[in-house]
């Protein structure tokens, strides 16, 4: 069955967010894949294929309308165990790309975090982040001889606005 632009317009897994990705070559939601075996495999949201790269993109939102307990996830931010699950959902996730011959042409693999929390969001925990993560991702197998395969080649920690900024051609709205 041909996939059409339409079929590339998805929400969140909370139905606040339209993802428009009308202008990718393709886009996998390997979640129902995943969940197949959750014990072992964790999943991004979507893996959106461009004429360049791969991107892996992982969505958060504690600053939706209503959000019923906001500060709760800024303290999640601060502890490494969310930080470790934000990395399984990686792993997990090329494993599915690479068993589903997703990305047969190796392009590069960027993995984006778009967060959005509460304004005010501490600058300096932003930046711990953005230099902790890669060393829970597999950035070393890149100079390993045996590793055929692009694993890794960036990471990127975004709100809405930087992501707005990066990919234009990618919208994402608030659903009314």
């Amino acid at each position: 069955m041909e996939e059409t632009n339409h079929d590339k317009i998805l929400q969140d897994e909370n139905g606040k967010m339209k993802f428009d990705f009308s202008n990718a070559l393709d886009v996998f939601e390997p979640h129902v894949l995943a969940s197949m075996y959750s014990e072992y495999l964790s999943d991004v949201d979507f893996v959106v294929e461009d004429k360049e790269k791969l991107i892996c993109l992982e969505y958060k939102n504690a600053n939706v309308r209503n959000a019923s307990n906001p500060e709760a996830f800024q303290k999640k931010l601060a502890e490494e165990p969310f930080w470790k699950r934000l990395a399984r959902k990686f792993y997990g996730t090329m494993f599915l790309v690479w068993a589903s011959e997703k990305n047969p042409s190796d392009k590069p693999v960027q993995y984006v975090f778009l967060m959005e929390t509460n304004p005010g969001m501490d600058d300096a925990l932003k930046k711990k982040i953005v230099a902790k993560m890669p060393s829970h991702l597999p950035f070393a197998y890149q100079k390993e001889g045996e590793i055929k395969r692009r694993v890794i080649d960036e990471f990127l920690l975004v709100n809405l606005d930087e992501w707005k900024e990066i990919y234009p051609q990618y919208p994402i709205d608030y659903i009314e």
